[in-house]
């Protein structure tokens, strides 16, 4: 029979797994699926739309349908004396295989053409010269396959009249056409092609039908496919939108910072030498010779001197660990993950995101707790991203607190924020409570939202959260969660694989 082609999509049922009982009832029964679906494929090539492969499904069921009836009736009558019932079942199912074969070379819309209009032919014959046997009302469902076939509306209309043009000139003909093969008994003929007709009418309806639901089904999932990447899209555009904004805070921050880098060196260079000046000096001072009084005021005021330049010192330090921090901060993200000692991250960010608020807000004070697990030790993540989400969670934390203390009377609250870690069984833990004002309920649920942020206008982008929620999530494979009442505590929780 030559190479038939099956579309990638529809593989025959070959490896299907019996369902029945008993194994030669299930290996029919495979054997006769996988037959069938090679039949109705013949002539299917690669490359083919689904509507063109279904077209050509049902065009080869149609005609190995037809040959299945026709073919049943010549062995029925092939030992019958009625032999003009014979032969019209042989032209029948003779006339039944150009289709196929036209499927076979691919030539698809001549065998839908040559189908629709053999039928028109053939049941127009028999029902003129076996006139009152039901078989002309198979022309009004025949009008309408040819939507099962074209879309084309001129091809539509074409065969829609020819077929109704063909049902009107039958009926005439059975009125003045003498010669007719009527017999006896031809009611029964009657009934059961008019039943066969509405089935067929049933069969062409309920296809149209299916086809309706199938095509609403696909339109609602590319719909959905549709919405999710808006959404993905809208999350990758926030997610833009923070890596520039970030990538010019960090510029600015560098700069910022290298700047004050250059005196702060000077600062604590100089607090040094004044510090070996101190020395010098009580040296030098032990070989001059002062009143006891005076030895006492001298001694005095170089131990205090010694000591300003040692706080000079620390403070000094301590600026340029902020300034450190600043430019950690700032650099770009290499991308790869690394030992890092989550502790000392976390607080090295607390300090650097307390002493940020309160460059601005010189009377705020809070408390800060620490609880930090020390088996917690070194944690796999990229330091500069984990930074940001602690940076964004600590700020949120302090901007809580800050709010309620500002509404709170004097003396009657006292800020806090306590930073804990905990290693569990495969994973790290890191909570950051506050008792702030609170997240209200409704809000919660769209805390991590792009550009959804509980403070005024101008306070907040709404993005400092959604980017941490995906450097946990997607950056890390964790999870961020919350937890808050209104008006009493929030509790941010960062969960990470360890």
């Amino acid at each position: 029979m030559g190479t038939t082609y099956i579309c990638p999509a529809y593989a025959p049922p070959d490896s299907a797994p019996p369902i029945a009982p008993w194994p030669l009832l299930a290996r029919l029964r495979r054997g006769a699926a996988t037959w069938w679906w090679w039949a109705i494929n013949l002539g299917a090539q690669p490359g083919l739309t689904v509507w063109q492969l279904k077209r050509i499904h049902l065009l080869n069921g149609i005609c190995w349908i037809t040959l299945g009836i026709y073919g049943g009736y010549v062995l029925v009558y092939i030992q019958s004396p009625d032999w003009l019932t014979f032969r019209i079942c042989l032209a029948g199912f003779v006339l039944h295989l150009p289709p196929l074969l036209l499927a076979y070379y691919h030539r698809y819309d001549a065998a839908a053409y040559y189908n629709v209009l053999s039928v028109t032919v053939i049941c127009a014959l028999t029902a003129v010269v076996r006139r009152y046997n039901g078989v002309e009302y198979f022309l009004i469902t025949n009008s309408i396959v040819g939507m099962l076939f074209f879309r084309t509306f001129w091809k539509l209309a074409f065969l829609f009249l020819v077929n109704v043009a063909a049902y009107f000139a039958v009926r005439y003909a059975m009125t003045v056409v003498t010669f007719s093969l009527y017999a006896p008994g031809s009611i029964y003929f009657y009934n059961i092609n008019v039943a066969l007709c509405f089935l067929t009418l049933f069969l062409v309806v309920y296809y149209f039908r299916s086809e309706n639901l199938q095509q609403e089904t696909l339109l609602t999932r590319q719909n959905d496919s549709l919405a999710q990447s808006l959404h993905h899209l809208r999350t990758t555009q926030a997610q833009l939108v923070q890596q520039e904004k970030m990538a010019s805070l960090g510029a600015l921050t560098a700069g910022i910072a290298h700047e004050i880098q250059n005196p702060l060196n000077f600062v604590a260079n100089f607090s040094e030498v004044g510090q070996e000046m101190v020395q010098e000096l009580r040296e030098a001072l032990t070989t001059e010779t002062l009143s006891p009084g005076g030895q006492v005021v001298v001694q005095q005021l170089l131990d205090d001197l010694a000591q300003s330049q040692a706080k000079v010192r620390q403070h000094a330090d301590r600026a340029g660990g902020i300034v450190r921090s600043m430019l950690h901060h700032s650099r770009t993200s290499t991308g790869g993950r690394q030992p890092t000692d989550l502790n000392a991250l976390a607080d090295e960010y607390l300090r650097l995101a307390y002493h940020g608020l309160r460059a601005t807000h010189k009377n705020f004070n809070a408390i800060l707790a620490t609880d930090f697990d020390p088996n917690v030790s070194l944690v796999e993540v990229v330091p500069e991203d984990m930074g940001r989400v602690l940076l964004n969670l600590f700020t949120n934390s302090l901007y809580a607190v800050r709010q309620k203390a500002e509404l709170a009377p004097a003396g009657t609250y006292h800020p806090a924020i306590a930073v804990s870690t905990r290693r569990t069984d495969g994973e790290v833990q890191l909570r950051v409570h506050d008792n702030g004002t609170g997240i209200p309920a409704a809000m919660r649920e769209r805390i991590f939202h792009p550009f959804f942020t509980t403070k005024p206008p101008g306070e907040g982008t709404g993005l400092g959260l959604s980017l941490s929620y995906d450097i946990v999530t997607k950056g890390h494979g964790g999870t961020l969660t919350v937890e808050s009442t209104e008006g009493e505590y929030s509790e941010f929780v960062v969960r990470l694989p360890g």
